[in-house]
């Protein structure tokens, strides 16, 4: 097997079924020493085409193949198929709602549809934004691998934006951990001091976020109970463009 089609094959080991494996499970699947499979990951992880969970020994798709993968989207217009989901999850929370990509450190505001009360939020589309600060960054924070999150910690400076923007690494791990086990994010007032939301991560045909959903609205009506009502709504309308994008 030439090395370009051991690269190929090792990349096509990893599925939504099986999104994490181990040099083990590779070198059998493939029929390859364990040798050759282990310095085919470095190789990969150094590319970020990969990504080692350290502490179960594993490997996963990187944020290079996340980028690849999205990529490959192109032929489908993802905010086309986006736009009916949105619309429907702002009927149902009453609030705007946005669509943010990633974009290397930073997500991007790609698509918006407004509420239609009198009083409320809209945002910048093309406007970049820190993934450290507000509830859409976090959505996609909370999916990064062990390592990717401690790159991304280690690379970024956390500059406050607000003062209730979470800025010391110890505070935002424990909100990304509680973050992963209800499925989405908050927050209120760290990004703007008159805003709030709730976010949800979309994946596409990786375990790590593309891109994101977000309800958004004044402060003082997206309050705690609010929120907890349209995070799950969010999750709900996040896992419904990931089934259209896996069946386009």
């Amino acid at each position: 097997m030439q090395s370009v089609d051991r690269v190929t094959a090792v990349l096509m080991c990893f599925t939504d079924g099986e999104p994490e494996l181990g040099v083990t499970d590779i070198a059998q699947r493939l029929e390859l020493p364990k040798s050759a499979v282990h310095r085919l990951l470095e190789a990969l992880t150094r590319s970020g085409m990969t990504a080692r969970e350290h502490e179960r020994g594993k490997y996963r798709l990187g944020p290079r193949a996340t980028e690849l993968s999205l990529a490959a989207l192109g032929t489908v217009d993802v905010r086309s198929l986006a736009l009916p989901v949105m619309e429907e999850l702002r009927d149902t929370t009453g609030e705007t709602v946005t669509l943010s990509f990633v974009i290397g450190n930073q997500r991007i505001y790609v698509a918006q549809v407004e509420s239609r009360q009198d009083v409320r939020m809209t945002v910048e589309v093309g406007r970049r934004a820190p993934l450290y600060a507000g509830a859409s960054g976090r959505a996609i924070l909370m999916t990064f691998a062990d390592a990717e999150l401690d790159h991304y910690l280690s690379a970024v400076a956390l500059t406050p934006l607000t003062d209730r923007t979470l800025h010391d690494r110890a505070s935002l791990e424990e909100v990304l951990t509680a973050d992963r086990l209800r499925g989405y994010t908050d927050s209120s007032g760290e990004r703007d001091p008159y805003a709030a939301a709730v976010a949800a991560p979309i994946v596409g045909r990786s375990t790590r976020a593309f891109a994101c959903f977000s309800v958004c609205g004044p402060r003082d009506r997206l309050d705690d109970a609010a929120r907890d009502r349209c995070g799950p709504l969010a999750v709900a309308a996040a896992n419904r463009l990931t089934e259209l994008l896996r069946g386009s």
